[in-house]
C-alpha cells in the first residue's frame, strides 16, 4: 500500500480542490492577482469590455476574453509604474536629511536650498527607474500590438458575419444555356 495521497474522498473535498491546478498560473481562469486586485473588479471590467464588444459566438467570445485580460494587463502596467514612482520619491525625506548631515547643516537651515533639492529629485522621479522603465515599455509595446491585433481581428470577424447576413447583389448563376446566355446579353 502506498502512502501517496489519491486526492480527497469525499464530494465535499473534491469540490474545494476541484479548482487548484487553476487558481494561478498558465492554468488560471482569471488574470486577478491574489491579494494585490479584486475579483469583483476584474469581473465589472470584464462585463464592460463584453457590453462593448458585443461578441456573437464562440469565437468572438474568446476574442473579447482576450480583449478584455490585455486591457487588464495595461490597467495593471499603469498602477506598477505609479507604484515605482511612489517608491522613489517616498525616500526624499531621508535623502536630504542625509544631504544636509553630509554638508555639515541641519535641514531647516537653509530652506530655499532644500525646496531646490526637493524639486529637483522629485522631478528625476518622476520616471521609473531605467530597469523598471524598459520592463514597463517592452510590456505595454507588446500588450498594445496583441490588443490592437485582437481588436482588428474581432472586427473583421464581425464584418464578415455582417456580410453574410446581407442577401447578395450578384445574380444567381444560370442553370441552363438560355440563362446563361440571357445573362450574357444584360452584361
Amino acid at each position: 500500500m502506498s502512502n501517496r495521497s489519491g486526492g480527497p474522498n469525499t464530494s465535499a473535498g473534491k469540490a474545494v480542490t476541484r479548482c487548484n491546478a487553476t487558481k494561478s498560473g498558465i492554468y488560471s481562469v482569471t488574470p486577478v492577482v491574489p491579494a494585490f486586485e479584486r475579483e469583483a473588479d476584474w469581473q465589472a471590467h470584464r462585463a464592460g469590455v463584453f457590453d462593448d464588444l458585443q461578441p456573437e459566438g464562440y469565437m468572438q467570445e474568446i476574442i473579447a476574453e482576450r480583449i478584455a485580460i490585455k486591457s487588464w494587463r495595461l490597467r495593471r502596467l499603469v498602477r506598477y509604474e505609479r507604484e515605482q514612482i511612489r517608491h522613489r520619491q517616498r525616500d526624499i525625506p531621508q535623502d536630504l536629511a542625509l544631504n544636509a548631515q553630509l554638508s555639515g547643516r541641519k535641514v531647516r537651515d537653509d530652506i530655499e536650498e532644500d525646496l531646490k533639492l526637493i524639486d529637483r529629485w522629485s522631478m528625476n522621479a518622476l520616471i521609473p527607474g531605467e530597469k523598471e522603465l524598459g520592463i514597463l515599455m517592452r510590456w505595454e509595446g507588446r500588450l498594445t500590438r496583441e490588443l490592437r491585433l485582437d481588436m482588428l481581428h474581432l472586427e473583421h470577424m464581425k464584418r464578415q458575419g455582417r456580410e453574410e447576413d446581407r442577401p447578395s447583389l450578384r445574380p444567381a448563376e444560370p442553370e441552363s444555356l438560355g440563362d446563361h446566355i440571357a445573362l450574357r446579353q444584360l452584361n
